[in-house]
């Protein structure tokens, strides 16, 4: 959507802004940047690490609901993600389970990103926390990226 906007603020770290269209419907995202460290990663390649940190935020809780196959997430995080994940979503089955499951927000609407705010700790991490809704209900995660072995993976993704 909008091009990216950078200044320091007032303790001197250089920050970002940007929106960016996310999910089916390209709805705006609002993205904080702010870098604690030097790096060569321009404010594009943070804004792309963001993003590639808000979907597997969204398919994480769509695996939670058992609307994704916890599978697909195997080349982006770490194992014991995807373990905790299936374990989430093992609790949340049984928790709905003696309800009228049809009708619970959270198993039919779709996930819909808010905003984004991340923070590159060092050339090798990067921080977000993803502002999420299914309906009117809120949920956050926290998600970190490593640089490892030539490529981005998360080493932690937790939601609540």
């Amino acid at each position: 959507m909008g091009g990216i906007t950078g200044f320091r603020n007032e303790y001197g770290i250089a920050t970002a802004e940007s929106i960016v269209a996310l999910g089916r419907g390209m709805l705006p995202v609002s993205m904080h940047i702010a870098r604690c460290a030097p790096s060569t990663l321009s404010n594009e390649q943070c804004q792309g690490l963001s993003v590639s940190a808000c979907r597997l935020a969204c398919m994480a809780l769509d695996v939670t609901r058992g609307r994704l196959n916890p599978r697909l997430l195997q080349r982006a995080v770490d194992a014991p993600i995807i373990h905790k994940l299936e374990i989430l979503g093992t609790l949340l089955s049984e928790h709905l389970s003696g309800d009228d499951v049809g009708n619970h927000e959270i198993l039919r609407l779709p996930v819909v990103a808010r905003d984004l705010e991340t923070v590159l700790v060092s050339p090798q991490l990067l921080e977000v926390v993803v502002h999420m809704n299914i309906g009117r209900t809120q949920y956050w995660a926290n998600v970190i990226m490593r640089h490892r072995n030539g490529r981005w993976i998360c080493t932690m993704l937790d939601v609540g």
